[in-house]
């Protein structure tokens, strides 16, 4: 479990411009690696908040949901960078190229809805019929639940390693930025072929941090995030690693550090195709 940062090591942090106090995750880092937060060459507030977000998905685990519950009224600020500056192309790719592969007005699944931020993207691009969101985080949940939609959207508290749906009940199910969070994401991601109709389609995005690379390396391949790397185009059947499928895709962006994965029922969960684990607090122990 993660301590709380002490008093004089959040004090001297710069103040975030959506809220008071500074966001969480970035005090838990620097209370953990007080010493080479200080000498980081990167200092401003939005490589911190990149930094941040990095952490969470390389650190904190499913079970950790009190980690998460602590985060829940800070999380939209610190992500809000990685949201809208980095992510942006990716996540448009994916909820485009998943949604024209099936019709609209079907039953989609946000596994790892977190705040339900990814919510209003699911309306836009599947016109669905309803939306399920699952989290492991109550309070995550509470401050989704406050939100308005424009569709029915149904909340549930769960692990994505046992989802609480029948098989075949779901359209779609969309992951962005969760799979990497489970301690085991091949398990996860066939729960998402577990509930999926025939016909439907899974689409998940994930972060992979390459080992032995500098802070200032990994900043650099996130601000190409919105170059699209043509090494990520979608791969030729014969290249697939499992099978001839021709509802697979795999593409990445920002130099290999993001990728997007469409599988269909018919595909199995290869290791190609899923994050490997990293530790952010390794990461940041070899780049200082």
């Amino acid at each position: 479990m993660v301590e709380s940062p002490t008093a004089d090591t959040t004090e001297s942090m710069p103040r975030a411009p959506y809220g008071d106090p500074p966001y969480p995750v970035t005090a838990m880092i620097r209370s953990r690696n007080k010493t080479c937060f200080n000498n980081m060459t990167s200092t401003d507030e939005r490589n911190q908040r990149l930094l941040a977000f990095l952490h969470l998905l390389g650190r904190f685990r499913d079970e950790d949901a009190a980690i998460y519950n602590s985060m829940a009224a800070g999380y939209e600020s610190f992500s809000k960078v990685w949201e809208e500056e980095i992510a942006r192309p990716a996540l448009e790719h994916l909820l485009k190229s998943a949604s024209r592969r099936i019709p609209p007005h079907g039953r989609v699944l946000d596994a790892g809805c977190g705040t339900g931020l990814r919510i209003p993207d699911i309306a836009t691009y599947f016109k669905p019929r309803r939306v399920f969101g699952l989290d492991v985080s109550s309070a995550m949940l509470d401050v989704a639940r406050r939100k308005k939609y424009g569709v029915p959207v149904s909340f549930e508290e769960g692990n994505l390693h046992a989802l609480p749906y029948e098989d075949e009940s779901m359209d779609a199910v969309i992951a962005t930025w969760s799979v990497e969070t489970t301690s085991n994401p091949g398990h996860a991601v066939r729960e998402f072929l577990r509930v999926l109709k025939p016909g439907g389609v899974v689409a998940y995005s994930y972060v992979q941090i390459p080992k032995s690379i500098s802070e200032r390396e990994i900043l650099s391949k996130l601000d190409t995030g919105q170059k699209f790397d043509q090494l990520g185009e979608a791969l030729s059947p014969e290249h697939l690693p499992f099978h001839n499928c021709s509802n697979s895709e795999l593409r990445h962006f920002a130099e290999g550090v993001i990728s997007t994965v469409i599988l269909g029922k018919c595909c199995e969960v290869s290791p190609g195709w899923l994050p490997k684990p990293f530790d952010f607090d390794e990461f940041i122990s070899e780049t200082c």
